[in-house]
């Protein structure tokens, strides 16, 4: 057997070897079991509590507090509280005014957001559960940043810390979509009956009827938030104001639209009337048509003559906002 002499090792080495010894050894010792007591008491019609724990046998955290606590800042534990029966009085020893100010919570980091999806609704699972929380390891980060790119979330702060914040995309849809579906208790339910299925322990066919049952009994019951269609409005690419009503033309696959549905106005990707010109409807030309009512191009082809020609192209609108092209000849204006 090879003998090894850990003093020889750097203070950090030592360290970081003795926290996976002592991870290893509590991860195989024995449950560590409390007892704990929460007091209420009423005073003036006001409620107060306090929280008590008793340790009934150690287990793991025995190994765990001899090995690691000059290295690990652990918490203060619970004070045991007194032996109390119910509606038993007692008295004041004393009151203490404090004043203090409240702070808003941090915003998450990607670590501490993982460790929340990790243990989200763990209050509410039981203790032997198999999973609990959102997701998997393998798939939580990945769900961050599909977050981050379908524009719900995004990343903030310097170059040291990053912080995840909502963007108004992401509080719309917390704003649109039902509680029950945003509840980490009916995810982590999923999860879990997902794995015992894996497992054989849950018939697939009876796990596919409860969805399609509260799917089915969503759409019933369920009444859109006053507002949805004006939070939720498609995602698209803004080039220019809408010369007939002001509102936005924004980019589609088929062209340049205003997003006013009522308004007919319209620049075609396809447009027959630049394609006669030997041109085509590009994002540049577009926008130089809202922007300034008029495109010059130049290279134009005239297909009964067989010659080319350079010449000012102008919109404008009729009356239910739908575009019309002239020609003006006689240089640049």
């Amino acid at each position: 057997m090879v003998q090894a002499d850990f003093s020889a090792l750097p203070a950090g080495e030592l360290s970081v070897l003795r926290l996976i010894a002592a991870r290893l050894l509590c991860a195989m010792g024995e449950p560590h079991r409390c007892a704990e007591t929460v007091l209420t008491t009423i005073c003036a019609g006001e409620e107060f509590t306090a929280k008590g724990k008793v340790v009934l046998d150690e287990g793991w955290k025995g190994i765990e507090r001899k090995m690691l606590d000059d290295l690990l800042d652990k918490k203060k534990e619970p004070a045991a509280l007194p032996d109390v029966q119910e509606q038993s009085e007692c008295g004041i020893s004393g009151a203490e005014l404090k004043e203090g100010q409240t702070y808003p919570p941090k915003h998450f980091t990607e670590d501490t957001l993982l460790h929340s999806m990790e243990t989200a609704s763990a209050d509410s699972m039981p203790e032997d559960a198999e999973r609990q929380g959102i997701g998997t390891p393998a798939t939580r980060a990945a769900t961050i940043e599909k977050l981050v790119q379908k524009g719900f979330i995004e990343r903030r702060g310097d170059k040291k810390t990053k912080y995840l914040c909502s963007t108004d995309k992401g509080n719309a849809l917390v704003t649109v979509v039902p509680e029950q579906i945003q509840s980490p208790s009916m995810t982590a339910d999923w999860e879990e009956k997902l794995l015992k299925i894996e497992h054989g322990e849950y018939d697939s066919d009876a796990f596919m009827g409860e969805i399609s049952s509260m799917v089915s009994g969503l759409v019933k019951t369920y009444e859109a938030v006053k507002g949805a269609n004006v939070l939720m409005q498609p995602e698209c690419k803004v080039i220019g104001s809408c010369p007939a009503c002001g509102s936005d033309v924004c980019e589609t696959a088929n062209g340049w639209f205003c997003r006013d549905k009522s308004c007919k106005f319209a620049l075609w990707k396809e447009n027959r009337f630049f394609q006669t010109l030997g041109k085509q409807m590009t994002e540049e030309l577009a926008r130089q048509l809202l922007n300034q009512g008029k495109a010059r191009l130049t290279h134009c082809y005239s297909k009964k003559s067989g010659r080319y020609y350079d010449t000012t192209v102008h919109v404008e609108t009729g009356e239910d906002g739908a575009a019309a092209f002239k020609l003006e000849f006689g240089g640049k204006k």
